[in-house]
């Protein structure tokens, strides 16, 4: 299996273990989350590998398993090169999309001292996650803090989690977590906190959780944003881009720019 399709497949394995409700369609699957419908990774259509669908077939398939669940938006996540292909005519219907390069290691790995990166509990961790939130200008109001809170907790249910933390004048600075099926790693949710970016914080945790996943997966990668720049951190840690991930959005009328 390619590397490109072993992390799809991991990341769909885990999101459908993590809704409320998979529904099966035509091109692919709804996945749907009613109890909290702000976090709209809970909450889209996972376009099945392979497909060759047109378009107004995958919008129109997609908005109708929305509707069903009483969604005002709709979302579409396509894992392979179709994305790419669709990307041009998603943009001229008003859509939004984003890119996110899967990147598994390649290695080497530098050498970066983390004996100071600590495994933490989530527990510790959730008034940090609440702290980034609110910091976030995406974010408006605190019931959609409270869904994303409960979503982080949520992911346990799906996976293993840990979660790695560097600390900075005696609090937790920066942390991420990694994922694991036994078989696969997956590092997610690489966080510093605004004071303390800067100083090669993330780098560190991002390496005590590779290493910690290198010592007991065969196949560890991570997701970044193709228009920002902490893929070129990752980078320098080893991590090469392999595809992407596209997810189209859109949004109600009186939610959009």
């Amino acid at each position: 299996m390619n590397p490109l399709t072993r992390a799809v497949d991991f990341d769909r394995a885990y999101a459908e273990r993590l809704v409320e409700k998979v529904v099966p369609g035509r091109n692919g699957r709804g996945l749907f989350t009613p109890d909290l419908p702000l976090f709209r990774y809970l909450n889209r259509f996972n376009v099945d590998l392979g497909v060759r669908a047109p378009i107004d077939e995958l919008v129109e398939e997609a908005e109708r398993l929305h509707g069903a669940e009483g969604l005002p938006h709709v979302k579409i996540t396509v894992g392979d090169k179709l994305g790419a292909s669709l990307e041009p005519a998603f943009l001229e219907r008003g859509w939004q999309r984003e890119e996110l390069l899967v990147m598994p290691h390649l290695g080497p790995q530098p050498d970066l001292e983390i004996s100071a990166v600590e495994e933490i509990g989530p527990d510790e961790l959730e008034p940090v996650w609440i702290e980034g939130m609110r910091a976030s200008p995406e974010l408006e109001s605190e019931e959609e803090i409270r869904q994303l809170v409960e979503a982080q907790h949520r992911r346990r249910r799906a996976v293993e989690v840990r979660y790695f933390a560097a600390r900075a004048d005696r609090r937790i600075a920066s942390y991420c977590e990694l994922f694991s099926d036994g078989n696969t790693g997956q590092i997610e949710s690489v966080m510093t906190l605004e004071p303390f970016r800067g100083r090669g914080l993330a780098k560190t945790v991002v390496m005590r959780a590779l290493r910690e996943s290198l010592a007991r997966h065969d196949f560890t990668f991570l997701v970044a944003d193709a228009n920002d720049w902490p893929k070129d951190l990752y980078r320098t840690l080893g991590f090469g881009s392999v595809g992407s991930i596209w997810d189209f959005l859109l949004l109600p009328t009186s939610a959009r720019p």
